[in-house]
Protein backbone atom coordinates (compact mmCIF):
# COMPACT_ATOMS: atom_id res chain seq x y z
CA UNK A 1 0.00 0.00 0.00
CA UNK A 2 3.19 2.28 0.93
CA UNK A 3 4.56 1.94 -2.69
CA UNK A 4 1.60 2.27 -4.13
CA UNK A 5 1.08 5.57 -2.05
CA UNK A 6 4.51 6.61 -3.23
CA UNK A 7 4.02 5.75 -6.60
CA UNK A 8 0.78 8.30 -7.25
CA UNK A 9 2.67 10.91 -5.46
CA UNK A 10 5.57 11.05 -7.34
CA UNK A 11 3.35 10.67 -10.80
CA UNK A 12 1.76 13.93 -9.40
CA UNK A 13 4.17 15.28 -7.81
CA UNK A 14 7.13 15.36 -10.56
CA UNK A 15 7.24 18.67 -11.59
CA UNK A 16 5.58 20.46 -8.68
CA UNK A 17 7.31 22.78 -5.77
CA UNK A 18 4.77 22.40 -3.40
CA UNK A 19 3.42 18.87 -1.96
CA UNK A 20 0.57 18.82 0.42
CA UNK A 21 0.38 15.60 3.03
CA UNK A 22 -2.27 15.08 5.65
CA UNK A 23 -1.40 14.47 9.13
CA UNK A 24 -1.63 10.71 8.91
CA UNK A 25 1.11 10.99 5.75
CA UNK A 26 2.80 13.02 8.24
CA UNK A 27 3.42 10.52 10.73
CA UNK A 28 3.66 7.77 8.64
CA UNK A 29 6.57 9.25 6.94
CA UNK A 30 7.74 10.66 10.18
CA UNK A 31 8.25 14.00 8.91
CA UNK A 32 9.78 15.97 11.66
CA UNK A 33 10.38 20.06 11.38
CA UNK A 34 11.68 22.96 13.65
CA UNK A 35 12.86 27.28 13.43
CA UNK A 36 15.94 27.93 11.57
CA UNK A 37 18.24 29.32 14.42
CA UNK A 38 19.61 32.03 13.92
CA UNK A 39 23.32 32.72 14.09
CA UNK A 40 26.20 35.74 14.73
CA UNK A 41 29.02 33.76 13.53
CA UNK A 42 29.70 31.33 10.56
CA UNK A 43 32.09 28.75 10.35
CA UNK A 44 34.32 28.80 7.38
CA UNK A 45 35.75 25.28 7.92
CA UNK A 46 39.33 24.50 8.79
CA UNK A 47 42.39 24.82 7.44
CA UNK A 48 46.50 25.20 7.95
CA UNK A 49 47.90 28.63 8.89
CA UNK A 50 51.13 29.45 9.54
CA UNK A 51 52.54 32.22 12.12
CA UNK A 52 54.97 34.92 9.62
CA UNK A 53 57.25 37.77 11.26
CA UNK A 54 56.21 40.84 9.25
CA UNK A 55 59.28 42.40 8.05
CA UNK A 56 58.78 45.27 10.01
CA UNK A 57 59.53 43.40 13.02
CA UNK A 58 62.72 41.99 11.73
CA UNK A 59 66.35 43.98 11.87
CA UNK A 60 69.57 42.98 9.77
CA UNK A 61 72.91 44.18 10.74
CA UNK A 62 75.43 43.25 8.78
CA UNK A 63 78.63 45.14 7.27
CA UNK A 64 79.41 46.91 3.75
CA UNK A 65 83.51 45.07 3.80
CA UNK A 66 84.87 41.96 4.62
CA UNK A 67 85.77 41.68 8.02
CA UNK A 68 87.24 39.36 11.17
CA UNK A 69 85.32 39.09 14.11
CA UNK A 70 87.70 39.66 17.35
CA UNK A 71 84.97 39.44 20.17
CA UNK A 72 81.42 38.44 20.47
CA UNK A 73 79.23 40.27 23.42
CA UNK A 74 75.65 38.33 22.49
CA UNK A 75 74.43 34.75 21.59
CA UNK A 76 71.47 33.49 19.75
CA UNK A 77 68.10 34.29 21.80
CA UNK A 78 69.77 36.64 23.83
CA UNK A 79 66.88 39.86 24.34
CA UNK A 80 69.16 42.52 23.62
CA UNK A 81 68.12 46.49 23.86
CA UNK A 82 69.00 49.60 21.76
CA UNK A 83 72.86 50.19 21.92
CA UNK A 84 73.83 47.14 23.35
CA UNK A 85 77.36 45.95 22.71
CA UNK A 86 76.96 42.80 20.32
CA UNK A 87 80.55 42.41 18.82
CA UNK A 88 83.81 43.85 17.94
CA UNK A 89 85.43 43.64 14.56
CA UNK A 90 88.34 44.60 12.64
CA UNK A 91 88.66 45.13 8.74
CA UNK A 92 91.77 45.89 5.80
CA UNK A 93 88.98 47.93 4.31
CA UNK A 94 87.92 49.80 7.63
CA UNK A 95 91.60 51.00 8.35
CA UNK A 96 91.50 52.02 4.66
CA UNK A 97 88.62 54.17 4.88
CA UNK A 98 89.75 55.49 8.47
CA UNK A 99 93.20 56.48 6.60
CA UNK A 100 91.04 57.87 3.45
CA UNK A 101 89.55 60.25 5.76
CA UNK A 102 92.68 61.22 7.78
CA UNK A 103 93.82 62.00 4.80
CA UNK A 104 91.20 64.66 3.02
CA UNK A 105 90.67 65.97 6.60
CA UNK A 106 94.60 67.00 6.83
CA UNK A 107 93.81 68.55 2.85
CA UNK A 108 90.81 70.43 4.49
CA UNK A 109 93.30 71.86 7.33
CA UNK A 110 95.53 72.79 4.89
CA UNK A 111 93.01 74.34 2.28
CA UNK A 112 91.13 76.53 4.86
CA UNK A 113 93.92 78.24 6.62
CA UNK A 114 95.27 78.88 2.87
CA UNK A 115 91.77 80.40 1.77
CA UNK A 116 91.68 82.25 4.82
CA UNK A 117 95.11 83.89 4.78
CA UNK A 118 94.14 84.20 0.71
CA UNK A 119 90.88 85.83 1.71
CA UNK A 120 92.20 88.79 3.57
CA UNK A 121 94.57 89.62 0.85
CA UNK A 122 92.03 89.95 -1.49
CA UNK A 123 90.26 92.61 0.58
CA UNK A 124 93.30 94.52 0.99
CA UNK A 125 94.00 94.24 -3.16
CA UNK A 126 97.29 92.39 -2.17
CA UNK A 127 96.65 89.87 -4.42
CA UNK A 128 94.19 88.98 -7.65
CA UNK A 129 90.72 87.73 -7.18
CA UNK A 130 91.29 84.94 -9.24
CA UNK A 131 93.78 83.46 -6.77
CA UNK A 132 91.26 83.65 -3.84
CA UNK A 133 88.73 82.62 -6.55
CA UNK A 134 90.94 79.05 -7.05
CA UNK A 135 90.97 78.43 -3.28
CA UNK A 136 87.95 79.15 -2.23
CA UNK A 137 86.80 76.29 -5.24
CA UNK A 138 89.69 74.04 -3.83
CA UNK A 139 88.03 74.28 -0.09
CA UNK A 140 84.60 73.90 -1.35
CA UNK A 141 86.10 70.50 -2.90
CA UNK A 142 87.98 69.44 0.15
CA UNK A 143 84.39 69.57 2.08
CA UNK A 144 82.86 67.37 -0.25
CA UNK A 145 85.42 65.22 -0.02
CA UNK A 146 85.65 65.08 3.91
CA UNK A 147 81.41 64.98 3.65
CA UNK A 148 81.76 61.51 1.68
CA UNK A 149 84.44 60.22 4.15
CA UNK A 150 82.40 60.60 7.05
CA UNK A 151 79.14 58.49 4.72
CA UNK A 152 81.36 56.29 4.38
CA UNK A 153 82.73 55.69 8.03
CA UNK A 154 79.13 55.82 9.33
CA UNK A 155 78.18 53.20 6.21
CA UNK A 156 81.25 50.81 8.11
CA UNK A 157 79.31 51.69 11.20
CA UNK A 158 80.94 53.71 13.00
CA UNK A 159 79.12 55.94 15.44
CA UNK A 160 79.08 59.80 15.19
CA UNK A 161 81.26 60.31 18.46
CA UNK A 162 83.85 57.91 16.57
CA UNK A 163 84.01 59.92 13.75
CA UNK A 164 84.27 63.38 15.50
CA UNK A 165 87.20 61.97 17.39
CA UNK A 166 89.05 60.20 14.15
CA UNK A 167 88.58 63.65 12.46
CA UNK A 168 89.83 65.75 15.70
CA UNK A 169 92.75 62.97 16.77
CA UNK A 170 93.71 62.15 13.49
CA UNK A 171 94.23 58.46 14.94
CA UNK A 172 93.00 55.49 13.42
CA UNK A 173 90.92 53.09 15.74
CA UNK A 174 91.69 48.95 14.82
CA UNK A 175 88.17 48.02 16.02
CA UNK A 176 84.75 48.97 15.29
CA UNK A 177 81.94 48.08 17.84
CA UNK A 178 79.20 46.57 16.34
CA UNK A 179 75.70 47.88 18.59
CA UNK A 180 71.95 46.54 18.42
CA UNK A 181 70.16 48.86 16.64
CA UNK A 182 66.93 48.34 18.62
CA UNK A 183 65.12 46.40 21.03
CA UNK A 184 64.55 42.14 20.15
CA UNK A 185 65.84 39.11 20.20
CA UNK A 186 68.91 37.65 18.24
CA UNK A 187 66.76 35.05 16.02
CA UNK A 188 69.91 34.22 13.93
CA UNK A 189 73.42 34.89 14.46
CA UNK A 190 76.87 34.39 12.13
CA UNK A 191 79.11 35.35 13.76
CA UNK A 192 82.22 34.26 15.97
CA UNK A 193 85.30 34.91 17.17
CA UNK A 194 87.89 34.56 14.49
CA UNK A 195 85.49 34.15 11.85
CA UNK A 196 85.78 36.31 8.43
CA UNK A 197 82.73 37.59 7.01
CA UNK A 198 81.55 38.17 3.46
CA UNK A 199 80.45 42.01 2.59
CA UNK A 200 76.82 42.35 3.47
CA UNK A 201 76.22 39.71 4.94
CA UNK A 202 73.81 39.21 7.69
CA UNK A 203 75.82 38.58 11.21
CA UNK A 204 72.85 39.71 13.21
CA UNK A 205 68.80 38.95 12.98
CA UNK A 206 67.16 40.94 15.27
CA UNK A 207 63.38 39.98 15.90
CA UNK A 208 61.54 42.85 17.52
CA UNK A 209 58.16 42.45 19.40
CA UNK A 210 55.24 43.02 17.94
CA UNK A 211 52.22 41.33 16.36
CA UNK A 212 52.59 38.80 14.52
CA UNK A 213 50.82 37.48 10.92
CA UNK A 214 48.57 33.97 10.22
CA UNK A 215 48.86 33.06 6.40
CA UNK A 216 46.80 30.63 4.41
CA UNK A 217 46.04 29.20 0.83
CA UNK A 218 42.01 29.30 1.08
CA UNK A 219 39.73 27.73 -1.98
CA UNK A 220 38.17 30.60 -3.71
CA UNK A 221 35.28 29.55 -2.56
CA UNK A 222 35.86 30.88 0.73
CA UNK A 223 37.90 34.11 -0.29
CA UNK A 224 34.34 35.12 -2.29
CA UNK A 225 33.14 35.68 1.56
CA UNK A 226 36.23 38.18 2.55
CA UNK A 227 37.25 41.40 2.15
CA UNK A 228 40.38 43.35 3.49
CA UNK A 229 40.25 44.39 6.78
CA UNK A 230 37.01 42.24 7.55
CA UNK A 231 37.07 41.42 11.41
CA UNK A 232 36.98 37.15 11.66
CA UNK A 233 37.52 35.39 14.47
CA UNK A 234 40.19 32.61 14.66
CA UNK A 235 39.74 29.17 16.62
CA UNK A 236 43.61 27.25 17.07
CA UNK A 237 43.88 25.15 20.09
CA UNK A 238 40.69 25.90 22.47
CA UNK A 239 41.53 29.41 22.16
CA UNK A 240 39.87 32.02 19.61
CA UNK A 241 41.56 34.97 18.15
CA UNK A 242 40.26 38.15 17.34
CA UNK A 243 41.89 38.81 13.54
CA UNK A 244 41.24 41.36 10.58
CA UNK A 245 42.08 40.29 6.67
CA UNK A 246 45.22 42.28 6.15
CA UNK A 247 45.46 41.36 2.30
CA UNK A 248 43.93 39.02 -0.20
CA UNK A 249 46.53 37.63 -2.86
CA UNK A 250 45.42 39.35 -6.58
CA UNK A 251 46.25 36.29 -8.21
CA UNK A 252 45.07 32.16 -8.34
CA UNK A 253 47.63 29.57 -7.44
CA UNK A 254 46.59 27.63 -10.94
CA UNK A 255 47.66 24.13 -9.45
CA UNK A 256 45.40 23.90 -6.92
CA UNK A 257 42.94 27.33 -7.44
CA UNK A 258 43.77 29.11 -3.96
CA UNK A 259 44.02 32.58 -2.49
CA UNK A 260 47.18 33.67 0.03
CA UNK A 261 45.27 35.24 2.33
CA UNK A 262 46.86 37.40 5.60
CA UNK A 263 45.38 37.54 8.73
CA UNK A 264 46.51 39.52 11.63
CA UNK A 265 47.35 38.54 15.13
CA UNK A 266 46.76 39.87 18.57
CA UNK A 267 50.53 40.96 20.42
CA UNK A 268 48.93 38.75 23.32
CA UNK A 269 49.13 35.66 21.46
CA UNK A 270 51.28 33.18 22.07
CA UNK A 271 51.79 31.29 18.71
CA UNK A 272 55.44 31.39 17.40
CA UNK A 273 56.57 32.34 14.21
CA UNK A 274 56.98 29.28 11.81
CA UNK A 275 54.02 27.28 13.61
CA UNK A 276 51.69 25.59 11.11
CA UNK A 277 48.70 24.18 12.32
CA UNK A 278 45.05 24.03 12.00
CA UNK A 279 42.56 27.09 12.40
CA UNK A 280 39.00 27.10 12.35
CA UNK A 281 38.08 30.72 10.68
CA UNK A 282 34.72 32.07 11.81
CA UNK A 283 33.14 35.08 9.91
CA UNK A 284 31.13 37.55 12.20
CA UNK A 285 27.93 37.54 9.87
CA UNK A 286 24.24 37.01 10.24
CA UNK A 287 23.04 33.59 9.13
CA UNK A 288 20.79 31.33 10.04
CA UNK A 289 22.21 27.37 11.71
CA UNK A 290 20.54 24.47 10.33
CA UNK A 291 20.56 20.83 11.59
CA UNK A 292 22.91 19.29 7.96
CA UNK A 293 20.39 16.16 7.95
CA UNK A 294 17.73 18.94 6.92
CA UNK A 295 19.74 19.91 3.77
CA UNK A 296 19.77 17.88 0.37
CA UNK A 297 21.04 18.71 -2.71
CA UNK A 298 18.23 18.83 -6.20
CA UNK A 299 19.38 19.49 -9.51
CA UNK A 300 22.68 20.59 -8.71
CA UNK A 301 21.59 22.91 -6.41
CA UNK A 302 21.31 22.91 -2.24
CA UNK A 303 17.65 23.28 -1.20
CA UNK A 304 15.21 22.77 2.27
CA UNK A 305 11.73 22.26 2.65
CA UNK A 306 9.53 24.44 4.57
CA UNK A 307 6.97 24.03 6.16
CA UNK A 308 3.29 26.14 4.93
CA UNK A 309 0.27 24.54 6.99
CA UNK A 310 -0.32 21.49 5.48
CA UNK A 311 2.05 22.15 2.47
CA UNK A 312 5.99 21.31 1.99
CA UNK A 313 8.02 23.54 -0.34
CA UNK A 314 11.36 23.47 -0.99
CA UNK A 315 13.53 26.78 -1.12
CA UNK A 316 16.95 26.81 -2.75
CA UNK A 317 19.39 27.64 0.09
CA UNK A 318 23.13 29.21 -0.26
CA UNK A 319 25.60 27.39 2.22
CA UNK A 320 28.00 30.07 3.86
CA UNK A 321 29.25 27.54 6.23
CA UNK A 322 29.32 24.51 8.32
CA UNK A 323 30.75 22.61 11.51
CA UNK A 324 30.65 19.13 12.57
CA UNK A 325 26.43 19.34 12.43
CA UNK A 326 25.15 22.21 11.05
CA UNK A 327 24.92 24.26 7.94
CA UNK A 328 25.27 27.65 8.13
CA UNK A 329 22.64 29.55 5.31
CA UNK A 330 22.32 33.13 3.78
CA UNK A 331 19.07 34.62 5.41
CA UNK A 332 15.98 34.11 3.28
CA UNK A 333 12.33 35.51 4.17
CA UNK A 334 11.09 32.35 3.24
CA UNK A 335 13.42 30.31 6.22
CA UNK A 336 11.33 32.08 8.71
CA UNK A 337 8.78 28.79 8.46
CA UNK A 338 9.28 25.75 10.01
CA UNK A 339 12.03 23.79 8.23
CA UNK A 340 11.92 19.65 7.73
CA UNK A 341 14.68 18.32 9.85
CA UNK A 342 13.63 14.60 8.59
CA UNK A 343 12.88 12.44 5.80
CA UNK A 344 13.83 14.68 3.39
CA UNK A 345 14.91 12.27 0.82
CA UNK A 346 11.08 11.32 1.03
CA UNK A 347 9.68 14.39 0.06
CA UNK A 348 13.08 14.99 -2.26
CA UNK A 349 11.67 11.77 -4.29
CA UNK A 350 7.94 13.52 -4.48
CA UNK A 351 9.52 16.21 -6.29
CA UNK A 352 10.88 13.44 -8.89
CA UNK A 353 14.29 14.78 -8.71
CA UNK A 354 17.05 11.66 -9.06
CA UNK A 355 20.13 13.86 -7.66
CA UNK A 356 21.98 12.83 -4.74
Amino acid sequence: MKKLLILSMIAFSMQAKELTLSQKEIATWGIQYEKAKEASIVPLGSFIVEVTTPPTLIQTISLPFEAQVVSLNAALYQNVKKGDPLAKVTGTEWISAQKSAISDAIELRHHSHTAERKNKLCKEEIIPKKECIAANAELKTDRIKVSASKALLKSFGASDKMIEDLFKNLKISPYIPIKSPTNGTIVELNAYPGKSTAPSSALFVIQKKGAFWLESDLPLSKTDLLKESQEVLLKIKKKTYLSRVLQIAPTLNQQNQTRHVRFSLPKESDLLPGLRTNATLILKKQALKVPKKAVIKSEGEHIVFIKKGDSFENVSVEILGEDDKNYYIKQNSKLKASIVTSAVAVLKNMLGSSDE
